[in-house]
């Protein structure tokens, strides 16, 4: 019987095309960060109520001096239980990034430091969210107006340490904790979808300030000046005026709790 020999380089093609075909037989890996990186607002329920998420994670991020006080910690924590249904409980972790050393931060710097360093993501029935404490300022500060704060995305925020800092040591200036406290809870107001920001109000009570064209415009705050969401409410907590901590007003009450919140 005569044998049929097969060239060595067909042998190798034929290599080649199973492990083409295998390789194409594989999965791709789901991207689990995805649901973390959605617009503003769209996880307002999610963190208000128990149907899908039952817990928390809060990733608490800062660079090496410009850790939150203990107090604004358990400050947010007692502000988290009194509003958000989360029967497994809430979890603080921390991290500690690498110093920036920009000078000021654009959106696009410190959403890529969040992609460098963020380890916590929704897993099952917990939420997780990013807060990170930055060391430098925000890029958009003029000679009339400071950034303290930005919510970014559904489950990230930014909130200008160095800032607060700067403002704190001025005379007459708030307490560190006065300013860490109001600043970080109001930013998580707009991640709890205040206002009208992924929480439908109940009653109209979304605030209208100029533009930059002058044009009045609704501007995702409340109308209420006794609310913690009221436009100028992280202004006012740069003065050591401020007596006490502002909550949420009326209105904004009725919007968290008719989606799904205390």
């Amino acid at each position: 019987m005569k044998l049929l020999k097969i060239p060595p380089y067909f042998t190798f093609f034929l290599s080649v095309l199973l492990l083409t075909s295998c390789s194409k037989d594989e999965p791709t890996p789901a991207d689990i960060t995805i649901a973390n990186k959605q617009s503003l607002g769209t996880s307002a329920r999610d963190f208000l109520s128990a149907e899908e998420f039952t817990s928390l994670r809060v990733e608490i991020a800062y660079v090496s001096g410009f850790k939150p006080s203990t107090t604004t910690l358990n400050n947010l924590r007692s502000f988290f239980q009194a509003r958000l249904n989360k029967p497994d409980g809430i979890t603080f972790v921390e991290t500690v990034v690498p110093a920036t050393n920009k000078g000021s931060l654009e959106r696009d710097e410190y959403v890529k430091i969040e992609a460098d360093n963020r380890t916590a993501f929704n897993v099952g029935d917990e939420l997780a969210v990013w807060i990170f404490f930055a060391d430098q300022s925000s890029e958009k500060d003029t000679d009339t107006s400071r950034i303290l704060g930005t919510a970014y995305r559904n489950t990230s925020c930014i909130i200008f340490e160095k800032t607060l800092k700067d403002f704190s040591t001025r005379i007459g200036g708030a307490s560190l904790t006065q300013l860490e406290t109001v600043t970080t809870e109001h930013e998580f107001g707009h991640l709890f979808g205040l206002v009208n920001l992924g929480t439908e109000m109940v009653r109209d009570h979304e605030d209208e300030q100029p533009n930059d064209d002058g044009v009045d415009a609704l501007n995702k705050h409340c109308n209420q000046e006794n609310c913690l969401m009221y436009f100028q409410t992280v202004a006012d907590a740069t003065s050591s005026a401020m007596t006490g901590l502002p909550t949420f007003g009326e209105f904004c009450l009725e919007d968290l709790r008719a989606n799904g919140g205390k």
